[in-house]
């Protein structure tokens, strides 16, 4: 660098950092070290070239290796860590990209239909974040278990188990005006109960356990009714007539559980619990069971976009990313084959088949769930 006397300090690529901010160290930029040199040096004369001349030039440099350097420790930690003007300017719009991506991937996985969801899978409380402005709801019933059937050689011989009927499903945005909240305006804690699947039928002559409902709310401590609810699937039965049995009820309701076999009829499969306008689905009933002398056994009704499963063999349950119910369990094939389990969530079991060695058990049913998806602003 030169210093024509009388001139102004014209500041040149110097040092390791050639003109560069360093970072951590606030202001160190080209333009603020210039001034401090030039604060040190003056109009371009030396202060004097007495007897402290070579310490004066000592502390200067000091102080200029100090002033570059800052708070590194060395001087290729300076080389490592040098950037530019340029850099420093253009920090805070790096800043803001780096929110706005941080924000539109937040944005993506709440259209995500469980992309940020929370899930309940039994009795729990939820209490909604800070800055919550609504909430998605999914409640899915439990379904129900399928029953045995039953063998009497007097009266009417061989009759096969009907299957339990599928959960229902209720889904609702509440907004985030309608949550509870203290005199604080703090989001309250609110009650959640998950039905829990209805057993098979445990041997001859018995019939299916219902599903149990699905409830969201209210508050924690507060006696009053809940606020929605999905209900569980009905028990499947056996009898001369073969009876049905209902799904659960809710914005879609649970599949029809399978009649069984009997002298009024021939074993039927579960109906399908699907909506043309919406995704999520309750589980499909379980399929009859099959009756000797009244052939066949019935498939297990689809929940959802879950089938249900074929004679004998278990529902298909839904893929992790959607909210729906799963397939219903077939029915017992042949003999006295027991049914198939309803799939989780909500799918009814299946009923069994019966014989002249009487008839065994009823598949179970899937439990509920509730699904809880936040949205903020």
């Amino acid at each position: 660098m030169s210093f024509p006397y009388g001139a102004d300090y014209e500041g040149t690529d110097y040092g390791v950092s050639k003109g560069a901010s360093i970072p951590g160290m606030a202001g160190r930029t080209e333009d603020a070290v210039t001034e401090q040199l030039k604060a040190g040096v003056g109009d371009g004369h030396w202060g004097g070239l007495g007897g402290g001349l070579i310490a004066m030039i000592l502390s200067f440099i000091a102080g200029a290796i100090t002033a570059i350097l800052g708070g590194f420790a060395t001087v290729i930690d300076a080389i490592l860590g040098t950037v530019n003007n340029d850099f420093v300017a253009a920090m805070p719009i790096i800043n803001d990209h780096s929110e706005s991506i941080t924000d539109l991937q937040e944005a993506i996985e709440q259209l995500i239909l469980q992309g940020a969801a929370i899930k309940f899978v039994s009795n729990n409380t939820y209490t909604p974040a800070v800055g919550v402005v609504s909430v998605d709801v999914i409640l899915i019933g439990a379904g129900a278990g399928g029953s045995s059937g039953s063998y009497d050689a007097l009266n009417s011989g061989t009759r096969s188990g009907g299957g339990g009927g599928g959960g229902g499903e209720t889904h609702v945005n509440v907004p985030a005006s309608l949550l509870p909240v203290d005199g604080g305006g703090n989001f309250l804690p609110i009650q959640i109960v998950v039905g829990a699947g209805g057993d098979g039928a445990a041997g001859d002559q018995g019939v299916g356990q219902g599903g149990g409902h699905t409830y969201f709310g209210p508050e924690v401590g507060s006696a009053a009714q809940p606020w929605l609810m999905a209900g569980g699937g009905t028990g499947g039965s056996w009898g001369n007539i073969p009876p049905v049995s209902p799904g659960g009820i809710g914005m879609i309701p649970g599949g029809d559980g399978g009649p069984g076999g009997g002298p009024g009829g021939a074993p039927g499969a579960g109906e399908h619990s699907t909506s043309a306008f919406d995704l999520h689905g309750g589980g499909g009933g379980g399929g009859g069971g099959y009756a000797q002398a009244y052939g066949g056994a019935g498939s297990g009704g689809g929940g959802g976009i879950s089938p249900g499963g074929s004679p004998g063999n278990p529902g298909q349950p839904p893929s992790t990313i959607v909210a729906t119910g799963g397939g219903g369990g077939g029915g017992g094939p042949s003999g006295n084959l027991g049914g198939a389990d309803g799939a989780y969530p909500a799918g009814g079991g299946g009923g069994s088949a019966c014989s002249i060695a009487g008839a065994t058990t009823g598949g179970d049913g899937g439990d509920g769930v509730v699904y809880v998806i936040e949205r903020m602003a």
